[in-house]
Protein backbone atom coordinates (compact mmCIF):
# COMPACT_ATOMS: atom_id res chain seq x y z
CA UNK A 1 0.00 0.00 0.00
CA UNK A 2 1.63 3.63 -1.15
CA UNK A 3 1.99 6.36 1.20
CA UNK A 4 -1.07 8.61 -0.86
CA UNK A 5 -3.66 4.59 -0.72
CA UNK A 6 -2.97 5.21 3.52
CA UNK A 7 -3.37 8.88 3.60
CA UNK A 8 -6.61 8.59 1.66
CA UNK A 9 -7.91 6.45 3.96
CA UNK A 10 -7.44 8.12 7.24
CA UNK A 11 -8.92 10.93 5.68
CA UNK A 12 -12.10 9.25 4.71
CA UNK A 13 -13.81 9.79 7.98
CA UNK A 14 -12.86 13.13 8.50
CA UNK A 15 -14.15 14.59 4.90
CA UNK A 16 -17.43 12.45 5.62
CA UNK A 17 -17.78 13.91 9.09
CA UNK A 18 -17.40 17.22 7.36
CA UNK A 19 -20.08 16.25 4.16
CA UNK A 20 -22.63 15.40 6.80
CA UNK A 21 -22.10 18.23 8.85
CA UNK A 22 -22.54 20.59 5.70
CA UNK A 23 -25.23 19.30 4.75
CA UNK A 24 -27.30 19.29 8.41
CA UNK A 25 -26.18 22.94 7.94
CA UNK A 26 -27.45 23.36 3.91
CA UNK A 27 -31.10 21.86 5.37
CA UNK A 28 -31.15 24.03 8.69
CA UNK A 29 -30.78 27.28 6.21
CA UNK A 30 -33.21 25.79 3.37
CA UNK A 31 -35.91 25.47 6.05
CA UNK A 32 -35.21 28.85 7.64
CA UNK A 33 -35.08 30.87 4.75
CA UNK A 34 -38.76 28.37 3.72
CA UNK A 35 -40.24 29.17 6.91
CA UNK A 36 -38.86 33.17 7.50
CA UNK A 37 -40.59 33.29 3.66
CA UNK A 38 -44.10 31.21 5.01
CA UNK A 39 -44.37 33.76 7.87
CA UNK A 40 -43.76 36.72 5.93
CA UNK A 41 -46.23 35.78 2.91
CA UNK A 42 -48.64 34.48 5.83
CA UNK A 43 -49.68 37.91 7.05
CA UNK A 44 -51.98 38.05 9.82
CA UNK A 45 -53.80 35.15 8.98
CA UNK A 46 -55.38 32.96 12.08
CA UNK A 47 -52.63 30.38 13.74
CA UNK A 48 -50.49 30.84 10.95
CA UNK A 49 -47.45 31.24 13.01
CA UNK A 50 -48.30 27.65 15.18
CA UNK A 51 -48.63 26.30 11.83
CA UNK A 52 -45.54 27.42 10.04
CA UNK A 53 -43.69 26.49 13.28
CA UNK A 54 -45.55 22.75 13.39
CA UNK A 55 -44.57 22.35 9.91
CA UNK A 56 -40.99 23.35 10.32
CA UNK A 57 -40.93 21.63 13.28
CA UNK A 58 -42.14 18.00 11.88
CA UNK A 59 -40.06 18.46 8.35
CA UNK A 60 -36.44 19.66 10.21
CA UNK A 61 -36.83 16.93 12.65
CA UNK A 62 -37.61 13.87 9.56
CA UNK A 63 -35.23 15.78 7.14
CA UNK A 64 -32.36 16.27 9.52
CA UNK A 65 -33.13 12.51 10.67
CA UNK A 66 -32.67 10.89 6.94
CA UNK A 67 -30.00 12.70 6.33
CA UNK A 68 -27.88 11.52 9.12
CA UNK A 69 -29.17 7.79 9.14
CA UNK A 70 -28.24 7.97 5.37
CA UNK A 71 -24.61 9.69 6.20
CA UNK A 72 -23.97 7.09 9.05
CA UNK A 73 -24.37 3.78 7.12
CA UNK A 74 -21.33 3.99 4.29
CA UNK A 75 -19.07 1.59 5.58
CA UNK A 76 -19.56 -1.07 2.83
CA UNK A 77 -21.83 -1.38 -0.26
CA UNK A 78 -24.73 -3.54 1.65
CA UNK A 79 -24.73 -0.56 4.80
CA UNK A 80 -24.91 1.66 2.27
CA UNK A 81 -28.23 0.79 1.09
CA UNK A 82 -29.03 -0.18 4.18
CA UNK A 83 -28.91 3.19 5.02
CA UNK A 84 -30.31 4.92 2.21
CA UNK A 85 -33.38 2.96 2.67
CA UNK A 86 -33.53 3.53 6.20
CA UNK A 87 -33.03 7.78 5.71
CA UNK A 88 -35.93 7.57 3.28
CA UNK A 89 -38.55 5.55 5.94
CA UNK A 90 -37.16 8.55 8.21
CA UNK A 91 -37.32 11.20 6.07
CA UNK A 92 -41.03 10.42 4.41
CA UNK A 93 -42.93 9.09 7.73
CA UNK A 94 -43.48 11.51 10.21
CA UNK A 95 -44.67 13.92 7.45
CA UNK A 96 -46.96 11.26 6.22
CA UNK A 97 -47.78 10.98 10.13
CA UNK A 98 -48.36 14.60 10.65
CA UNK A 99 -50.72 14.62 8.18
CA UNK A 100 -52.51 12.02 9.30
CA UNK A 101 -52.90 13.50 12.77
CA UNK A 102 -53.83 17.23 10.83
CA UNK A 103 -56.59 15.16 9.11
CA UNK A 104 -57.73 12.88 12.20
CA UNK A 105 -57.57 15.90 15.13
CA UNK A 106 -55.61 18.84 14.30
CA UNK A 107 -58.41 20.45 12.82
CA UNK A 108 -57.08 24.08 13.83
CA UNK A 109 -53.57 23.38 12.51
CA UNK A 110 -54.91 22.35 9.33
CA UNK A 111 -57.81 25.12 8.59
CA UNK A 112 -54.63 27.51 9.09
CA UNK A 113 -52.71 25.65 6.51
CA UNK A 114 -50.53 23.03 8.27
CA UNK A 115 -51.01 20.59 5.63
CA UNK A 116 -49.70 22.96 2.79
CA UNK A 117 -47.09 23.88 4.50
CA UNK A 118 -45.60 20.64 5.55
CA UNK A 119 -45.74 19.87 1.32
CA UNK A 120 -44.04 23.02 0.73
CA UNK A 121 -41.75 22.53 3.19
CA UNK A 122 -41.06 18.40 2.72
CA UNK A 123 -40.36 19.47 -0.93
CA UNK A 124 -38.06 21.83 -0.78
CA UNK A 125 -35.74 19.84 1.63
CA UNK A 126 -36.10 17.05 -0.40
CA UNK A 127 -34.57 18.97 -3.29
CA UNK A 128 -31.97 20.39 -0.76
CA UNK A 129 -31.32 16.80 0.14
CA UNK A 130 -30.96 15.66 -3.19
CA UNK A 131 -28.64 17.84 -4.25
CA UNK A 132 -26.66 17.59 -1.17
CA UNK A 133 -26.38 13.43 -1.76
CA UNK A 134 -24.71 14.61 -5.49
CA UNK A 135 -22.54 17.00 -4.17
CA UNK A 136 -20.60 14.93 -0.93
CA UNK A 137 -21.21 11.50 -2.33
CA UNK A 138 -18.52 9.83 -1.17
CA UNK A 139 -15.95 9.37 -4.29
CA UNK A 140 -15.14 6.33 -5.15
CA UNK A 141 -11.60 4.28 -3.64
CA UNK A 142 -8.76 4.57 -6.33
CA UNK A 143 -7.98 1.28 -7.92
CA UNK A 144 -5.00 -0.58 -6.24
CA UNK A 145 -2.60 -1.28 -8.66
CA UNK A 146 -0.21 -4.44 -8.22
Amino acid sequence: MSVRESSAILNQPQSRLRGTMIGAFALIAVLAAAATAAVVAGGDRPRWLEAVGFAATVCLAASLGGWLVSRAFQANPAAAVAGALGGIAVRILPPLVALGWLNAGGRDLRAAGAGGLLVAFYLALLATDILLHIMVAPKAPAPISR
